[in-house]
């Protein structure tokens, strides 16, 4: 028999050992995400992480969602044939056949990139160097074949489509927000590549690609949004990255006068700005302002610079406010205040653990963080003609689960303080959408489907009755 002793001996030494490794592994984790620790730990190293199961999505908790939308980001930003895999998948130009909305002719391979007007408010984001964000969307395989092979590139096939049916569990869409580099720029903790941007030109009042000026240029990965159908959640789960130095986070609590100290060099955000406008000062209420439609705003066609640059705030670090009080009746702003803290702090210790194992691998991924998600708090509950303007269904119960008030401030800037596009479903709703051409002609209108969940969906079903009025 083994004295006392000897057991309290090795207890403690066990009970140390484990201490031991959980600490040094970076998988200590706390009560939001312990159910996902078995999982978690599969992730590492970077170039490993398999694939997320959606079709066979099971979640354990709010973290489960959380998990998803990590282990995808992981997924999706592993090197695959010498660049990260979601530069590999079709654009919604490729689905199509063009080469840009201006530019309506078969293209080889991906073509420059064209995006620099933001959803919503259609605002343009200038950084500090004087030159526009661009944007471009990605479509797995399982979105791409279930458009396919229900032939709804075609507008009639649309119209005659059942309304009810959902996207598939596994089709992912994907956006990405890019800054030009600049010599002298300090890129080192951030994804880059070499690629082709159209440049812009003002036409009336308004900034447009111009199709003669192709660009050569260096791209720095600043924002990334993963939209994608699990089991049981048809309006998919919308989630969204950044950079970590992207742009100061706004205080719960502040007063817009108050002068933002910079802790370190933000790519968005300039302590000491110069005063080309009366509105640009280094304080929270000059974050996020639009200058797209006011006399400010301009162009130089000749150097492609365009001011005034932009100051850029996060106004929400986990897509939430610290308290919740949208529902006239108490018991339910409790009930989501709860969901909400679970929230927050799952995805910081997600963002912990997963910075933490890539640091130790030298992978410039170390340096985005997961900002939020957000999805329905029911199963099966898309449905068309469902505007999500509220939090809530109409039986007055909660129907939005996550990050409630989720933005990216490189993705949505100046949407963030607005109530009515201050998060993923204000704008993916499944209404019907009605259409004019770019030109200002009327297009056939979108009936209320659930596949208009999906801003991509809409804008191939729209490209592409352009596309037959260009060729009549």
């Amino acid at each position: 028999m083994i004295p006392e002793h000897s057991w309290r001996s090795f207890v403690v030494t066990l009970i140390l050992s484990v201490s031991i490794f959980w600490t040094q592994s970076a998988f200590a984790v706390s009560d939001p995400c312990k159910e996902e620790l078995p999982e978690i730990k599969t992730w590492f190293p970077h170039q490993d992480t398999p694939e997320p199961d959606s079709k066979n999505f099971s979640p354990n908790s709010i973290c489960s969602f959380n998990a998803w939308s990590w282990q995808m980001f992981l997924w999706l930003t592993q090197d695959y044939r010498g660049k990260p895999r979601f530069l590999s998948f079709e654009t919604p130009y490729d689905v199509l056949g063009i080469e840009s909305r201006e530019v309506m002719k078969p293209s080889a391979g991906h073509s420059p990139f064209d995006e620099t007007v933001q959803a919503g408010p259609d605002g343009i984001l200038v950084d500090k160097n004087g030159n526009v964000v661009y944007y471009s969307q990605y479509l797995n395989n399982d979105w791409v074949e279930f458009i396919e092979s229900n032939n709804l590139t075609s507008p009639n096939a649309v119209q005659a489509f059942n309304p009810d049916t959902p996207f598939p569990a596994g089709v992912v869409e994907l956006k990405a927000s890019w800054k030009i580099v600049e010599p002298g720029d300090d890129v080192s903790d951030m994804f880059t590549m070499d690629y082709a941007v159209y440049g812009l030109k003002q036409q009336g009042a308004k900034f447009v690609i111009d199709t003669e000026n192709i660009r050569d240029v260096t791209l720095a990965l600043v924002g990334f949004h993963i939209g994608g159908v699990v089991k049981n959640h048809p309006e998919m789960i919308w989630a969204t990255f950044e950079h970590v130095k992207n742009a100061p986070i706004v205080p719960t609590t502040f007063n817009p006068d108050t002068v933002i100290a910079s802790s370190g060099d933000y790519t968005f955000f300039n302590p000491t700005p110069e005063k080309s406008t009366p509105q640009m000062t280094n304080t929270y209420a000059s974050c996020n302002k639009n200058y797209v439609t006011s006399p400010y705003m301009k162009l130089d066609q000749a150097t492609q610079k365009m001011s005034p640059v932009g100051q850029v705030c996060l106004q929400y670090e986990y897509g939430n406010a610290a308290v919740y009080n949208l529902s006239p009746t108490p018991s339910v702003n409790e009930t989501i205040q709860g969901t909400i803290d679970e929230n927050d702090a799952g995805i910081k210790e997600l963002n912990a653990i997963v910075r933490s194992n890539l640091k130790k691998e030298g992978d410039v991924w170390a340096n985005y963080r997961e900002i939020g998600a957000i999805w329905f708090k029911t199963n099966k509950g898309l449905n068309p003609n469902m505007t999500l303007a509220t939090d809530f269904n109409d039986k007055g119960k909660q129907l939005l689960i996550g990050s409630l008030m989720l933005s990216n401030p490189t993705i949505e800037t100046f949407t963030q303080f607005a109530s009515t596009e201050n998060n993923c479903f204000r704008c993916h709703n499944t209404e019907q959408r009605l259409l004019t051409s770019s030109s200002g002609r009327l297009l056939d209108p979108l009936k209320p489907m659930n596949l208009n969940i999906s801003h991509a969906f809409v804008n191939i079903y729209t490209w592409s009755q352009e596309m037959a009025l260009d060729n009549k």
